[in-house]
């Protein structure tokens, strides 16, 4: 294959590895949801905020210091101050998530397949992993050393992996069952299994996915398109391949 032909197809192969790599790793998320500001106990125990799981956690919402805390405290609304967090490759099925698929063909809606409930990942943070539909529970290591389980947002993750001190948006604790590998996990970290840290509010995340698919897919074309023209041509002038006039 000639060059002038064999450069622009790899250039292509590269923006297409590159753009896949944004559609995997990219939630525009955070850009929806803009800077709202912290709610408060007194916002949500007088009805001001109904919806308030994932928002902002205001200086009064309750910080969990321990497991214990997540057992024993009977409030229903929590936020934490992680210290370090662990992946389990354990991934969760999204509450707003079609939990359904076929095979393709002209199948009736009762021959859908129900996707599985939980899936179970070797390498836990891979790109190849389904986090479209799913989401994967981490361990939560809590200001006095011990864990619970817990679903947060990944900008979350990251900035816990830095090393930054943030307050975690305002969780729940959903209580559920959880596969054996994780339980045989949680037994080696002795972390807390009678529930989950959940801090998505599933509302606004039905009522925005088809605008965040629609995003994130944008953004991918175009991330496409200006890295092939970019790579072609760098590849030309590397190559000193004339283009035709």
């Amino acid at each position: 294959m000639k060059k002038e032909k064999l450069i622009p197809f790899i250039s292509t192969i590269l923006a297409l590895a590159a753009a896949m790599l944004v559609y995997l790793n990219w939630n525009p998320e955070a850009l929806l949801q803009g800077k709202e500001g912290p709610v408060s106990m007194e916002d949500i125990e007088s009805g001001q905020v109904e919806n308030f799981v994932g928002s902002k956690a205001g200086s009064d919402i309750p910080r969990l210091a321990g497991k214990d805390d997540f057992e024993k405290n009977r409030s229903l609304i929590f936020t934490a101050e992680p210290v370090g967090i662990i992946s389990t490759g354990t991934y969760e099925l999204k509450a707003w998530a079609d939990p359904y698929y076929s095979n393709g063909g002209k199948r009736r809606t009762g021959a859908k397949k129900k996707k599985p409930q939980f899936r179970q990942y070797k390498n836990p943070d891979s790109i190849l992993n389904d986090r479209a539909d799913y989401l994967q529970i981490y361990l939560l290591e809590l200001p006095d050393g011990s864990y619970i389980l817990a679903q947060i947002p990944e900008n979350a993750v990251r900035a816990i992996r830095s090393g930054k001190n943030i307050t975690l948006p305002i969780g729940k604790k959903v209580s559920q069952g959880i596969p054996d590998k994780l339980k045989t996990l949680c037994e080696e970290y002795d972390a807390y299994t009678g529930g989950i840290y959940y801090a998505f509010n599933d509302e606004w995340q039905e009522e925005h996915k088809f605008l965040i698919s629609l995003l994130r897919i944008g953004v991918t074309m175009a991330v496409l398109f200006i890295l092939a023209v970019v790579f072609i041509f760098i590849g030309n002038k590397l190559f000193r391949v004339k283009q035709e006039v």
